[in-house]
């Protein structure tokens, strides 16, 4: 049996004496992996006990509830940071990719825990495919709110619509892939597509604001 705790703790223990050895934004950089992580491991528990209270099974918790609750544990603490501690727009952009790195990672060690290594085309979907997802979701939520808080009059629905995008479009990543198939390949090849001309707008958008 995989103790899910056990991997957590074996992976986090030397991030979190890195936060005692770095300083500045490598400290930013390094706290939201370990929020990254924490996060993965609430979203399992809390997307486990709502799938057996509504009685749902495996496919549909995957498209029907796990989307909004991962985006949801990923997105409250960082909103937390926000308020609280009012940092600037590009920790905040940091802040936002790292910790969905942090919820990559982890969900792929658990994955790999699970399923082990023996299957290539799980490698492919987990490492390169689901990982970029949530990179994908971090990047959109993350600039999107340095800009949408920009505004006050923005802010709250500025908020819960980038948390709306963020889990339709990982709803709709995970429905690819619980269909199989072509299906499936397209959900490979979704979130790269997603990523380069995202990063491509944004890097354009910047270049223009410091010219």
């Amino acid at each position: 049996m995989m103790y899910i705790e056990n991997i957590f703790a074996l992976i986090a223990a030397p991030l979190v004496a890195c936060l005692f050895c770095v300083r500045g934004r490598p400290r930013v950089a390094v706290a939201g992996l370990l929020v990254g992580m924490v996060a993965c491991l609430a979203s399992a528990y809390v997307s486990a006990f709502l799938a057996q209270l509504i009685g749902l099974d495996a496919v549909r918790t995957a498209v029907e509830i796990a989307p909004t609750v991962e985006e949801a544990a990923k997105f409250l603490p960082l909103l937390f940071y926000i308020l609280v501690l009012d940092p600037d727009p590009e920790d905040v952009d940091l802040t936002f990719i790292v910790v969905a790195v942090g919820f990559a990672t982890m969900e792929s060690a658990f994955y790999l825990g699970d399923a082990g290594l023996s299957d290539p085309g799980t490698l492919l979907l987990r490492g390169l495919s689901t990982a970029m997802m949530h990179v994908v979701c971090g990047v959109v939520v993350g600039y999107g709110l340095t800009r949408a808080w920009e505004y006050p009059w923005l802010r709250a629905a500025g908020t819960f619509g980038l948390l709306c995008l963020a889990s339709t479009y990982h709803g709709i990543f995970n429905l690819l892939v619980a269909a199989g198939g072509a299906a499936r390949i397209l959900a490979i090849v979704l979130p790269i597509a997603t990523l380069i001309p995202l990063l491509a707008v944004r890097r354009r958008r910047e270049e223009g604001g410091t010219g």
